[in-house]
């Protein structure tokens, strides 16, 4: 199970949905102190499949707004003021609650899947992050290995030791840490080789060009070498076609996430997909 946060509080997909609505002006903190009151802030969830079986392996918990005249918004439109504004604490709080609330009824069904979070650099700032989540997490009986830390990878630039510790102090609690958009920052290696990560999501990016760049594919092909030489896991992101789930098996991927499989959905609605979902793929 996973746990991320950060601007991939997060949109999950870059595409654009036609029921996303685009803010002609960008809230204030008011605004969004008033939505957080109100209950405004809603996890969704986005599928991570087998790519081979098909089979739904875990979900990554992402952030809307279900705005009052707005509509439903993506983080780009309020994570960065919440950032300034020192509330990303309390979405991801929320957020919690919603995606373990239903991780918990999942595993009553007998359905054990992994559910992820965003986590940000300024989060992971905060002396207090290691207590507050052990406390949330432990109110609710899940194996704590069900839960995966999503760090975005360019949030990386500059971990000062006291961030490093917090990272091995989570992940002795039992939680499992990922390393998200891999290949798009400046220190992935240096990084891999400092933390204690478990998962490799590699970035949507290269995904993106994989049909049409050699170089993309070779990109990709030992970024699944190296993650197997370290044993961990690599999810990759951004998959959209046939076309793509086909190179990345050849390319001996497993794991995968994106709009070919299923859009980001409200997690009140994870049940009712996994029952019905007939993933003809």
């Amino acid at each position: 199970m996973s746990i991320a946060l950060s601007t991939q509080f997060s949109d999950g997909e870059s595409r654009c949905s036609p029921r996303l609505v685009a803010a002609a002006q960008q809230p204030d903190a008011i605004d969004i102190r008033r939505g957080l009151r109100r209950g405004e802030f809603q996890a969704y969830v986005q599928p991570k499949f087998d790519l081979q079986s098909q089979e739904v392996q875990g979900v990554e918990v992402l952030a809307r707004w279900q705005h009052s005249q707005r509509g439903l918004m993506t983080p780009a439109a309020f994570i960065s003021l919440m950032t300034r504004k020192q509330l990303l604490d309390e979405l991801l709080c929320r957020l919690l609650a919603q995606g373990l609330a239903c991780q918990v009824e999942l595993h009553r069904q007998g359905r054990e899947l992994s559910f992820a979070f965003n986590l940000s650099l300024h989060q992971l700032a905060s002396d207090s992050l290691v207590d507050q989540l052990a406390a949330r997490l432990q109110q609710h009986p899940l194996p704590l290995s069900s839960v995966t830390l999503e760090i975005t990878e360019d949030a990386f630039t500059s971990v000062s030791p006291a961030v490093q510790q917090r990272l091995v102090c989570l992940k002795e609690l039992g939680v499992r840490l990922s390393m998200d958009d891999f290949g798009t920052g400046y220190s992935s290696l240096w990084r891999l080789n400092q933390l204690p990560f478990d998962e490799i999501k590699l970035a949507r990016e290269f995904t993106a060009q994989l049909e049409s760049s050699p170089r993309a594919r070779a990109i990709v092909r030992h970024a699944l070498f190296l993650a197997e030489d370290l044993g961990m896991q690599l999810i990759v992101e951004g998959i959209e076609t046939q076309s793509q789930r086909s190179l990345l098996m050849q390319l001996g991927a497993c794991f995968g996430q994106g709009y070919l499989y299923a859009e980001p959905m409200p997690v009140d609605s994870l049940d009712a997909w996994l029952k019905g979902s007939q993933q003809p793929f």
